[in-house]
Protein backbone atom coordinates (compact mmCIF):
# COMPACT_ATOMS: atom_id res chain seq x y z
CA UNK A 1 0.00 0.00 0.00
CA UNK A 2 1.38 3.12 -0.71
CA UNK A 3 -0.02 6.34 0.85
CA UNK A 4 0.98 9.92 0.17
CA UNK A 5 -0.29 12.06 2.83
CA UNK A 6 0.01 15.95 4.07
CA UNK A 7 -1.05 18.55 6.18
CA UNK A 8 -1.04 22.48 5.96
CA UNK A 9 -3.03 23.77 8.91
CA UNK A 10 -0.65 24.79 10.61
CA UNK A 11 3.03 26.50 10.73
CA UNK A 12 4.21 22.91 9.65
CA UNK A 13 4.25 21.89 6.41
CA UNK A 14 4.40 18.02 6.62
CA UNK A 15 4.77 15.72 3.17
CA UNK A 16 4.86 12.12 3.92
CA UNK A 17 5.03 8.72 1.76
CA UNK A 18 4.85 5.43 3.24
CA UNK A 19 4.49 1.66 2.34
CA UNK A 20 2.52 -0.48 3.99
CA UNK A 21 2.38 1.61 7.46
CA UNK A 22 6.23 2.25 7.21
CA UNK A 23 7.06 5.61 6.39
CA UNK A 24 9.51 5.70 3.80
CA UNK A 25 10.40 9.41 3.28
CA UNK A 26 9.28 13.08 4.42
CA UNK A 27 9.31 16.85 3.71
CA UNK A 28 8.97 19.19 6.79
CA UNK A 29 8.72 22.88 6.22
CA UNK A 30 7.89 25.46 8.92
CA UNK A 31 6.60 28.90 8.18
CA UNK A 32 3.51 31.15 9.03
CA UNK A 33 1.72 31.96 5.47
CA UNK A 34 3.28 30.85 2.38
CA UNK A 35 2.63 27.09 2.31
CA UNK A 36 0.76 27.36 -0.90
CA UNK A 37 3.75 28.17 -2.95
CA UNK A 38 5.36 25.38 -1.74
CA UNK A 39 3.12 22.31 -1.51
CA UNK A 40 3.65 21.02 -4.44
CA UNK A 41 6.98 20.93 -5.63
CA UNK A 42 7.23 19.39 -2.28
CA UNK A 43 5.28 16.74 -2.95
CA UNK A 44 6.91 16.57 -6.53
CA UNK A 45 10.34 16.51 -4.74
CA UNK A 46 9.31 13.28 -2.52
CA UNK A 47 7.72 11.54 -5.57
CA UNK A 48 10.71 11.88 -7.21
CA UNK A 49 13.29 11.05 -4.43
CA UNK A 50 11.53 7.53 -4.28
CA UNK A 51 10.98 7.00 -8.19
CA UNK A 52 7.25 7.07 -8.06
CA UNK A 53 4.27 8.65 -9.79
CA UNK A 54 1.30 9.97 -8.32
CA UNK A 55 -0.37 7.23 -10.75
CA UNK A 56 1.62 4.57 -8.57
CA UNK A 57 -0.21 5.75 -5.47
CA UNK A 58 -2.67 3.96 -3.75
CA UNK A 59 -4.37 6.62 -1.78
CA UNK A 60 -3.76 10.37 -0.85
CA UNK A 61 -4.79 11.21 3.18
CA UNK A 62 -4.81 15.15 3.46
CA UNK A 63 -5.40 16.83 6.79
CA UNK A 64 -8.80 18.34 6.22
CA UNK A 65 -8.67 21.02 9.70
CA UNK A 66 -9.43 22.61 11.50
CA UNK A 67 -6.31 25.08 11.03
CA UNK A 68 -5.62 27.94 8.89
CA UNK A 69 -7.62 28.56 6.40
CA UNK A 70 -5.26 29.27 3.70
CA UNK A 71 -3.53 25.93 4.85
CA UNK A 72 -6.95 24.03 4.30
CA UNK A 73 -8.35 25.31 1.38
CA UNK A 74 -4.81 24.58 -0.22
CA UNK A 75 -4.73 20.88 0.82
CA UNK A 76 -8.52 20.34 0.08
CA UNK A 77 -7.67 21.84 -3.64
CA UNK A 78 -3.97 20.03 -4.55
CA UNK A 79 -5.65 16.47 -2.99
CA UNK A 80 -8.83 17.18 -5.10
CA UNK A 81 -6.95 17.80 -7.96
CA UNK A 82 -4.33 14.56 -7.86
CA UNK A 83 -7.23 12.19 -6.78
CA UNK A 84 -9.25 13.43 -9.55
CA UNK A 85 -6.86 13.61 -12.34
CA UNK A 86 -4.93 10.50 -11.55
CA UNK A 87 -8.30 8.64 -10.60
CA UNK A 88 -6.05 7.50 -7.09
CA UNK A 89 -8.43 7.56 -3.99
CA UNK A 90 -8.66 10.61 -1.20
CA UNK A 91 -9.19 10.04 2.29
CA UNK A 92 -8.94 12.61 4.68
CA UNK A 93 -7.94 12.88 8.53
CA UNK A 94 -8.35 15.39 11.31
CA UNK A 95 -5.27 18.09 11.62
CA UNK A 96 -5.24 18.04 14.83
CA UNK A 97 -5.06 13.78 14.70
CA UNK A 98 -2.33 14.07 11.73
CA UNK A 99 -0.14 15.79 13.76
CA UNK A 100 -0.22 14.52 17.48
CA UNK A 101 -0.56 10.73 15.41
CA UNK A 102 2.54 9.91 16.86
CA UNK A 103 2.30 10.63 20.40
CA UNK A 104 0.85 7.41 22.96
CA UNK A 105 -1.80 7.96 26.04
CA UNK A 106 -4.10 10.37 26.21
CA UNK A 107 -2.99 13.60 24.28
CA UNK A 108 -5.29 17.12 24.54
CA UNK A 109 -3.92 18.35 20.60
CA UNK A 110 -4.29 22.05 20.35
CA UNK A 111 -4.04 24.59 17.62
CA UNK A 112 -4.09 28.16 18.35
CA UNK A 113 -7.02 29.49 17.32
CA UNK A 114 -6.43 33.57 18.51
CA UNK A 115 -8.51 35.71 21.06
CA UNK A 116 -8.27 33.09 24.05
CA UNK A 117 -9.18 30.34 21.69
CA UNK A 118 -8.66 26.35 20.30
CA UNK A 119 -8.96 24.22 18.02
CA UNK A 120 -8.78 21.08 19.91
CA UNK A 121 -9.77 17.60 20.61
CA UNK A 122 -8.65 14.65 22.83
CA UNK A 123 -7.69 11.47 21.66
CA UNK A 124 -6.32 8.17 23.27
CA UNK A 125 -4.10 5.87 21.32
CA UNK A 126 -5.47 8.11 18.31
CA UNK A 127 -9.14 7.26 19.69
CA UNK A 128 -11.67 10.10 20.03
CA UNK A 129 -12.55 10.92 23.81
CA UNK A 130 -13.61 14.64 23.14
CA UNK A 131 -14.17 16.28 19.17
CA UNK A 132 -12.28 18.49 17.24
CA UNK A 133 -13.96 21.83 18.39
CA UNK A 134 -13.34 25.24 18.64
CA UNK A 135 -13.34 26.17 22.65
CA UNK A 136 -11.95 28.65 24.86
CA UNK A 137 -8.86 27.62 26.32
CA UNK A 138 -10.23 28.76 30.00
CA UNK A 139 -13.30 26.23 29.74
CA UNK A 140 -11.70 23.57 28.60
CA UNK A 141 -8.53 24.35 31.02
CA UNK A 142 -11.10 23.26 33.98
CA UNK A 143 -12.87 20.18 31.73
CA UNK A 144 -11.57 16.82 33.72
CA UNK A 145 -10.83 15.25 30.23
CA UNK A 146 -8.52 17.65 29.99
CA UNK A 147 -7.17 18.06 33.03
CA UNK A 148 -6.28 14.13 32.89
CA UNK A 149 -4.47 14.56 29.49
CA UNK A 150 -0.99 15.13 27.89
CA UNK A 151 -1.47 18.78 26.38
CA UNK A 152 0.49 18.81 22.73
CA UNK A 153 0.24 22.70 21.77
CA UNK A 154 0.69 22.05 17.90
CA UNK A 155 3.93 23.91 17.00
CA UNK A 156 7.00 23.64 15.03
CA UNK A 157 8.65 22.07 17.71
CA UNK A 158 5.29 19.73 18.72
CA UNK A 159 4.04 17.20 16.57
CA UNK A 160 4.93 13.33 16.60
CA UNK A 161 3.56 11.50 12.93
CA UNK A 162 2.73 8.06 12.84
CA UNK A 163 1.75 7.29 9.21
CA UNK A 164 -0.32 3.93 10.79
CA UNK A 165 -2.36 5.96 12.77
CA UNK A 166 -2.86 8.24 10.38
CA UNK A 167 -3.84 5.31 7.31
CA UNK A 168 -6.52 3.71 10.58
CA UNK A 169 -8.31 6.60 11.09
CA UNK A 170 -8.66 8.42 7.52
CA UNK A 171 -12.46 8.33 6.00
CA UNK A 172 -12.67 7.86 2.26
CA UNK A 173 -14.12 10.55 0.24
CA UNK A 174 -16.97 9.41 -1.86
CA UNK A 175 -17.38 12.58 -4.08
CA UNK A 176 -14.32 14.59 -4.26
CA UNK A 177 -16.66 17.20 -5.92
CA UNK A 178 -18.36 18.20 -2.68
CA UNK A 179 -15.42 17.70 -0.04
CA UNK A 180 -14.60 21.12 1.98
CA UNK A 181 -12.40 21.75 4.72
CA UNK A 182 -13.19 21.31 8.41
CA UNK A 183 -13.05 24.79 9.06
CA UNK A 184 -15.25 24.85 12.64
CA UNK A 185 -15.02 28.42 12.51
CA UNK A 186 -16.22 31.16 10.31
CA UNK A 187 -13.88 33.76 8.57
CA UNK A 188 -13.32 37.17 9.71
CA UNK A 189 -15.08 38.68 6.91
CA UNK A 190 -18.27 36.38 7.86
CA UNK A 191 -18.56 37.05 11.16
CA UNK A 192 -18.43 41.09 10.33
CA UNK A 193 -20.85 40.32 7.77
CA UNK A 194 -23.51 38.25 10.05
CA UNK A 195 -22.97 41.75 12.80
CA UNK A 196 -23.81 44.03 10.30
CA UNK A 197 -26.78 41.87 8.96
CA UNK A 198 -28.39 42.18 12.46
CA UNK A 199 -28.03 45.66 13.01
Amino acid sequence: MKTLFFDVSSSVMYVGYSRDDILIDFSIRIASRDHAKYLVDRIDQLLKRNKITLADLDEIIIGIGPGSYTGLRIAVMVGKMFAFTKGVKLKTVSSLLFLTSGYEGKIAAMMDARRGYVFSAIYEDGNVILPDDYRLFSELANDEIYQKAQTIFIDDRNYEISPKRIREHAVLVDNIHDLIPNYLRKTEAETKHDQKSNT
